[in-house]
């Protein structure tokens, strides 16, 4: 699937930027600190962070030197039909669910917010759908325009969350945040919390090359990829993690509602959501246009699909009951990166020509990756179902570029 290089480094962060800065990403840091101290924390996380940025910024040059998307460019390792099935799948239903999910966790608190401040009766289902089929159409139109929304939306966003901060220190001093120790039974370790911190983002890392295949150099991509998560990522952690501390609660949605004003309570939940959402509808898009095999120009009917699709089922409430098939297909997801990343940088067998229909070397390296996940509770399973993955296709390949050498030097014989 090829693109046409027109987004600038700014451009790109931008857009990470848009993705990262909810009211879910502040979860993070208020999860953290009820285990650790505040510049624990922040460690842990950035240790976390870094890592997801490391293979993120590593796909993304894929990306820009091939100009292929996530799907497209998992054809080398996984083969044509395997990266559409297994790829295109995972990635297509997980995100599309996750499409539907924060649209009904928006439609939710939309009719409550409504409810209380304003004794509006709305219909959470009728709000989620409404909400769902409103923040599709930017995915819809493509990149360009989700780039254009997240520079008006990622000001304001930044102004909201500080405007949160504001309020919640006009009483308290930073004295608080330092002298902060947490309870000694719910305490963790570091190494639990640089796994939840690279659990947190590790499937946005994965699709990192749907948005920065359309990057004007290598350096653009890394950049943007680099400067619109780790910033971003930190300020939330620390803001998620304050916040918990002084106003006993990381969610800036309710703060506002507390504080009577309602008419920001809903600003905050709407743009929260809808820059979060549009990356999840348009990068399910993409996946289910390879997985339906359908050509470049139908993109964007991929992409009402997904969002139509996340809209009503957020409305139905039929998620609810999803949840676990949900965590599964998320679960599949990282190890794609270990495969791809091995396939371009460290077994460097990447090619765009004679591709197989099936690469069993990259099927067997993800199931290898996935099984790791599945076993291992630990949080680190984050990171090593991708090591697992990567080191398992590194070996496949070397071992048949020796089986070739072999029967070639046979043959002479």
């Amino acid at each position: 699937m090829q693109s046409t290089p027109n987004v600038t480094w700014l451009g790109l962060a931008t857009i990470w930027f848009g993705g990262m800065i909810s009211v879910p990403s502040l979860l993070i840091g208020s999860t953290l600190i009820a285990g650790l101290p505040f510049w624990d924390m922040l460690a842990a996380g950035f240790v976390g962070f870094s890592v997801v940025v490391a293979y993120m910024a590593l796909e993304s040059v894929a990306a820009v030197d091939q100009c292929l998307d996530t799907v497209a460019l998992a054809t080398s390792s996984f083969g044509i039909n395997g990266a559409k099935i297994v790829v295109g799948l995972a990635i297509g239903i997980s995100l599309l669910g996750w499409f539907g999910i924060q649209s009904g966790i928006a439609g939710g608190a939309f009719a409550k917010i409504s409810n209380l401040s304003f004794g509006w009766q709305v219909s959470p289902s009728l709000a989620a759908l409404g909400l769902g089929l409103f923040m599709m159409l930017i995915a819809v139109f493509g990149i360009n325009y989700l780039k254009y929304l997240n520079y008006i939306a990622v000001p304001c966003k930044i102004a909201l969350v500080v405007y949160a901060m504001i309020v919640a220190f006009q009483a308290r001093s930073f004295d608080v945040i330092t002298q902060y120790q947490p309870a000694p039974e719910a305490r963790l370790d570091m190494l639990t919390a640089i796994g939840l911190s690279i659990g947190f983002f590790s499937v946005g890392g994965v699709i990192s090359p749907d948005y920065a295949r359309h990057a004007t150099t290598r350096t653009a991509a890394v950049l943007g990829s680099v400067l619109g998560l780790l910033p971003v990522a930190m300020g939330l952690a620390a803001c998620g993690a304050m916040l918990a501390i002084i106003q006993r609660t990381y969610d800036i949605v309710e703060i506002y509602a507390k504080f009577g004003m309602p008419i920001l309570a809903l600003s905050v939940l709407i743009i929260a959501t809808w820059t979060t959402n549009v990356m999840n509808a348009y990068s399910s898009g993409l996946a289910i246009n390879q997985l339906l095999h359908w050509p470049d120009s139908r993109r964007k009917v991929a992409t009402l699909l997904a969002g139509i699709s996340g809209s009503v089922l957020a409305a139905a409430g039929i998620l609810d009951n999803f949840m676990g098939f949900l965590m599964l297909l998320t679960v599949t997801i990282p190890p794609i990166a270990g495969v791809l990343v091995s396939d371009y940088w460290i077994a460097r067998s990447y090619t765009r020509v004679q591709r197989l229909a099936f690469n069993f070397r990259g099927l067997l390296a993800w199931s290898c990756g996935v099984a790791v996940m599945i076993a291992f509770t630990h949080p680190l399973k984050n990171v090593l179902g991708i090591v697992v993955a990567a080191l398992v296709y590194w070996a496949a390949v070397a071992a048949g570029r020796a089986g070739a050498r072999a029967r070639a030097s046979a043959d002479v014989s």
